[in-house]
């Protein structure tokens, strides 16, 4: 007996009237078909923040064996329809593509021996692991289903990720460490640096010397918006930049290849500690001045011929170290 798994939520209004509504059309819409019901969860909001929780309902429509069942497409033609029928006005999304409060959502999870990744559909649903409002009804209609698909993995889109807008992104706690780039002559390192320090939720920028600052349409281009999210300002020697920070309470601690170098994977600041990271000019690397201000030295380790890195990249490989401790630290 071929079946077809649903899940129906609803964040807005009589939730619970959308639902039975929508489950009554779609009995309505395949009468051949038995319709099972899982128990009805409350979740938070997936893939955005709202302060209304979401009633999900699981459901299973199990057709006769010698049934013809519906095709894919046409189910989900069938059910965008239900959606309309049941609130005229209930987008899924906002016109920049993330999610948005509802009536009602009809998702199809998965359906028996089918498979198919197309613009309109996609079966088993590609975020379907990740939602337990999904996983746990699935279990009552389908013990032990899941659903991976081997080695095929679908990229998330925008609303998947979760994204904080530039506002929250500088309201909320930033990862204890600030960037100083000593005298960086690239443009694109400079807006490369920043989309980094973005995603790893870092203090503050330090522009020193000859590096750029924005608005400038080459730091953009790599930087993507990052420039509009992290926190910079800009000194016109690294040793003021050094002062300044010095007396804010950071520790000043140098990306550069000397004697006496700690492997970065070997590198734990104090309990508490903020870290000013320096990093270097493309070719001089971090001014000898500087260095002997550093309190410790970073070196990433390397099995190549290449004596090093990018600077956009040897910056990227220690935040994503420092980051990656903060996410100890807090669990």
């Amino acid at each position: 007996m071929p079946s077809a798994y649903l899940n129906i939520g609803s964040n807005r209004g009589d939730r619970r009237r959308f639902i039975d509504r929508a489950i009554a059309l779609v009995g309505e819409a395949w009468p051949v078909a038995v319709v099972r019901t899982a128990p009805p969860m409350e979740s938070p909001a997936w893939g955005y923040e709202s302060e209304n929780t979401f009633l999900n309902v699981g459901i299973a429509l199990d057709f006769p064996s010698a049934a013809v069942m519906p095709s894919p497409p046409a189910m989900l033609r069938t059910l965008q329809q239900i959606e309309r029928t049941v609130s005229a006005d209930s987008p899924h999304r906002n016109a920049d593509g993330t999610y948005r409060d509802r009536d009602i959502d009809i998702d199809i999870i998965d359906i028996d021996g089918v498979t198919m990744d197309t613009d309109e559909l996609t079966v088993p649903h590609p975020r379907a692991d990740a939602r337990r409002f999904v996983t746990v009804p699935m279990q009552f209609l389908c013990p032990g289903w899941t659903a991976s698909r081997g080695t095929v993995r679908l990229k998330k889109n925008i609303a998947d990720l979760g994204r904080d807008t530039v506002e929250h992104f500088r309201a909320k706690p930033k990862t204890p460490v600030t960037v100083v780039l000593d005298n960086i002559r690239s443009l694109n390192n400079i807006g490369s640096i920043f989309r980094t320090a973005d995603a790893f939720a870092v203090a503050e920028i330090v522009l020193c010397g000859i590096s750029a600052v924005p608005p400038s349409p080459q730091i953009h281009k790599t930087a993507l918006g990052a420039e509009e999210s992290v926190a910079w300002r800009y000194f016109a020697t690294t040793a003021e930049a050094l002062d300044a920070l010095e007396a804010e309470g950071w520790t000043p601690v140098c990306l550069e290849q000397v004697h006496g170098s700690v492997p970065l994977q070997d590198y734990r600041p104090a309990p508490g500690e903020r870290i000013a990271l320096v990093a270097g000019n493309e070719v001089a690397g971090v001014d000898p001045d500087i260095v002997a201000r550093c309190r410790a030295y970073l070196e990433i380790p390397q099995s190549g011929t290449k004596h090093s890195l990018n600077v956009a990249v040897s910056t990227a490989v220690a935040l994503w170290h420092l980051y990656s401790l903060t996410l100890q630290q807090h669990g």
